[in-house]
């Protein structure tokens, strides 16, 4: 009993030893008075500490020590510290692990902080910092070991900028990261980050990841399992995604495996393989996008298509770019290929695509063509990556239809070198027929040059112009080689530019709403003044074969020469169409051989007519709204009816009145009347007709008709 008595008392002095000791520490001693020395051991490891908060501990029930507002940076450069300030931040102590001989810090928790970074070096220290807290272990003080470990490390309501001389600072904002039982020996801790950040031009983002993370120091290699990844802002796209991750020290190495996640309505898949993410970083792996609506992408859209679906192998390095295995899925349309691009050197592109049936969504013509253009756009885009290198593309699709316009087998080859491009092949076939052109474009000219060769075979008229002019009246098929060459920086200066020339040739030509030999066989009529009765015409003109020449020069398409044939009727003619004034001027000329146009026409008697040439004069405007008349020459008309009626007056006035043979020069009685006079027998009218003399006389007769008619005519 005596011996309990005292272990009690010496407890009991003990318990008021501690306490005084408490005391006096907690109000006899001012941790405020330590800031000269903490500040110069500071200035001693290069670094600039200012304290301008208070300093203060606790002892019950943990020993904690609290900093007020504070910052710290670096007084050289590269060290790879960034500058630090804080509103507050406070250290907390296991009094019981000390028991164990285990410092172990149950929380070092930062409010408030503002992390400036200005070299990817403090970057990544700062990215590093849980591995460095968890790298506090196996510390000795003395000859007594002890283990430093820390349980929770904290930022609270913190940002980070990260600062480039050649780009605009990022931040991260309203920071919050935790992270528990941080240790080295491989045993999973969790981590959880948030924070705000905005890219430029874009909304403000939300980014959350949760992990289980493992570190082990040697061989030094870091874990991330069960990864969560959160991402929003995107006001129709908030992505979300899982996955796991190994990062290996000693060979610098990543693997993200298992990704499976949504971007809006989207599916995602993959996994990504790197190396030497340090040196010389080289990535490969497969990724798989399907099924995203294209009304949730944050940017215009081409109109009519619903959703895009996109996956491929790749290989990407400071040397290659490779994309295998690829596969695009837009609505309905399907297509695979392969892309690579060597990056050292010249550069150098491979690129092809195959696919089946595109069609292209219309809408007005304006609109059509944007959205046309930014479908085929990233197609070209790889060539603005070469720099000057050489570069090879090679689209196939079973076909393309835009604006009603299909083209089957649509087939491009695309050659770059330097600044020269060149379209060794762009072939398909439309309306029927087929078509292939070549162009070489040299963009290395003060003013750029293209020069192309076109041709067309077996093109049906009537679909081409129903589609294209909604315009049906002419049936056929079109054959034409051309070839040609401009100038310039815009489509219209290569317009005005134009030059070349070619041959064409049409088929099976039909012409309806005209029938133009029944309109020669009315002019035939009304010369040899009779008319046309109980005759049923077509309502079209089929047309011979037809083959010409063509010119293009000075916004001017010049016909030099074309021929064809209605019926027994030869036709030819020129012509030519202006595309500045939106103007043509056509002649075209009719020959009858025989005295019949055809089988079902009508026959022509007049000598006048037959084996010689009939024009017909075309002209008009094919600017909308334009018209047009296409009508017998007025010059040949003018000379036809001339001699018609210097036939009659011939006929009916100076031979029948003026010209009588006779034998006697007795006058007419004044009571005869002027129809008694008679009118020469045929017998000496082919006498008169077949002396000499009477033709001679005949001569001033119609010097005298020419004479009466010259100002009516000419």
């Amino acid at each position: 009993m005596k011996l309990l008595r005292i272990i009690l008392v010496m407890l009991l002095v003990l318990m008021l030893v501690v306490a005084g000791g408490v005391t006096f520490l907690l109000f006899g001693v001012d941790p405020n008075t330590y800031k000269p020395e903490l500040e110069k051991l500071a200035r001693q490891n290069d670094l600039e500490l200012k304290i301008d908060g208070d300093l203060s501990w606790s002892f019950f029930p943990n020993l904690a020590v609290q900093a007020g507002s504070s910052s710290l940076t670096a007084t050289k450069e590269d060290t790879g510290i960034p500058d630090i300030k804080f509103r507050e931040a406070s250290l907390i102590l296991d009094w019981r692990a000390l028991l164990t001989r285990t410092v172990r810090l149950q929380a070092i928790t930062f409010d408030g902080a503002d992390i400036r970074t200005k070299t990817a070096a403090e970057a990544a220290n700062v990215a590093a910092l849980p591995g460095a807290a968890a790298a506090t272990s196996d510390t000795k003080t003395g000859d007594l070991p002890f283990e430093l470990a820390i349980d929770e490390i904290s930022l609270t309501d913190s940002r980070i900028t990260v600062t480039s001389p050649d780009a605009p600072d990022r931040i991260f904002e309203q920071l919050n990261f935790t992270s528990t039982k941080l240790n080295l020996d491989g045993k999973p801790f969790a981590i959880n980050l948030e924070f705000i950040t905005a890219l430029p031009d874009q909304p403000t983002l939300q980014v959350t990841l949760q992990s289980f993370v493992a570190v082990e120091a040697s061989p030094q290699k870091l874990t991330l399992s069960d990864a969560r990844l959160s991402v929003k802002g995107l006001e129709k796209l908030p992505l979300t995604l899982k996955f796991n991750a190994d990062y290996e020290g000693d060979t610098d190495s990543l693997s993200v495996t298992d990704i499976t996640g949504k971007l809006g309505s989207a599916s995602i898949t993959g996994a990504v393989n790197g190396a030497g993410l340090q040196t010389t970083p080289a990535l490969q792996g497969e990724l798989s996008l399907q099924n995203l609506i294209l009304a949730e992408l944050p940017m215009e859209t081409p109109e009519g298509f619903k959703k895009v679906g996109i996956s491929s192998t790749f290989a990407v390095s400071e040397k290659t770019v490779a994309l295998s295995n690829l596969k695009l899925a837009l609505d309905e349309f399907n297509a695979t290929g392969n892309m690579t691009m060597q990056l050292q050197g010249t550069r150098q592109l491979s690129m092809k695509i195959e696919g089946n049936h595109l069609v292209l969504p219309a809408t007005s013509e304006t609109e059509s063509t944007e959205q046309q253009a930014a479908l085929l756009t990233p197609l070209l885009a790889p060539l603005a990556l070469l720099e000057g290198g050489k570069g090879e593309v090679e689209l196939s699709l079973a076909s393309l239809t835009a604006d009603n316009i299909r083209v089957d087998n649509l087939l491009l080859k695309l050659l770059a070198n330097g600044k020269v491009v060149q379209v060794s092949e762009l072939s398909g076939g439309i309306f029927g027929g087929t078509f292939k052109t070549t162009a070489r474009a040299d963009l290395g000219r003060a003013t750029p040059t293209v020069s192309f060769t076109q041709n067309v075979a077996a093109i049906d008229l009537h679909k081409a112009l129903v589609t294209l002019a909604e315009q049906g009246d002419i049936h056929g098929k079109l054959t034409m080689n051309f070839t040609g060459n401009s100038a310039g920086d815009s489509s219209d200066a290569l317009l005005d530019n134009m030059n070349g020339n070619g041959d064409f040739s049409f088929s099976e030509l039909q012409v309806d709403n005209i029938n133009v030999e029944k309109s020669y066989c009315e002019m035939a009529s009304l010369v040899e003044g009779r008319t046309l009765t109980g005759k049923t015409w077509p309502n079209h003109t089929t047309l011979q074969d037809m083959q010409g020449t063509i010119k293009w020069q000075d916004q001017q398409i010049t016909l030099p020469g074309f021929t064809t044939g209605i019926g027994n009727m030869l036709v030819s003619g020129n012509g030519s169409a202006h595309l500045g004034r939106e103007t043509y001027d056509m002649l075209i000329k009719a020959n009858l051989r025989g005295d019949t146009t055809s089988e079902t026409g009508c026959t022509i008697k007049s000598k006048s007519i037959q084996n010689r040439d009939i024009p017909f004069r075309c002209t008009g405007s094919f600017a909308e709204n334009g018209g047009g008349s296409c009508l017998p020459d007025k010059q040949f008309i003018n000379q036809l009816i001339q001699g018609k009626v210097q036939d009659l007056l011939k006929e009916k006035l100076f031979d029948k009145y003026l010209t009588q043979p006779s034998t006697t020069t007795e006058e007419p009685s004044a009571n005869k009347e002027p129809s008694a006079v008679e009118e020469p027998s045929a017998t000496e009218e082919s006498s008169t007709k077949q002396e000499p003399s009477a033709e001679k006389e005949q001569d001033p007769k119609k010097q005298l008709i020419d004479e009466v008619l010259k100002g009516i005519f000419q």
